[in-house]
């Protein structure tokens, strides 16, 4: 019985100690409490897809939040693989935010930056499936673009 306990113990401190402490820094979640310290503003109209994901993210927005992100967004779409009878098969989507962060009561610019996020995707047989495909690389270029920004902003 005793050596079963200290089988056990020592299962348990191996495991305990082989944690290496690796924490995601460019994820978003819920308990993120310094998202609702923003509000963002668009400087252009940028796709509704575009605009519903980062709306997503910042779906907490209040007037009496501490700072203002001023947004630029650009999408660009780049084939990837050019079949030889020179149709594409594969393009990568860019995301760039040109972004300004300036505090809500005195509008002083506090930090700018440019961030870019990448998407890509296979054309496939239905324009329907491309387009869900499409869809997807955007979000993840948006996604992954907001959470870069975000990172820089707290930094």
């Amino acid at each position: 019985m005793i050596r079963v306990i200290i089988i056990f113990i020592v299962f348990i401190s191996i495991f305990a100690l082989s944690n290496c402490g690796f924490k995601p820094i460019y994820k978003l979640s819920d308990h993120n409490p310094n998202i609702s310290d923003y509000t963002i503003e668009f400087k252009n109209e940028p796709p509704y897809k575009i605009q519903n994901k980062i709306g997503a993210i910042f779906n907490n927005q209040t007037s009496e939040s501490l700072y203002k992100i001023y947004l630029e967004v650009k999408q660009s779409n780049f084939p990837l693989v050019i079949n030889t009878n020179g149709t594409i098969s594969k393009y990568r989507i860019e995301i760039l935010l040109n972004f300004a962060v300036h505090q809500n009561d005195f509008d002083k610019k506090i930090y700018d930056n440019i961030v870019r996020g990448f998407g890509e995707y296979l054309v496939q047989n239905s324009e329907i499936e491309t387009d869900k495909k499409l869809t997807q690389a955007i979000e993840t270029a948006t996604q992954e673009a907001v959470q870069i920004m975000l990172t820089k902003i707290q930094s």
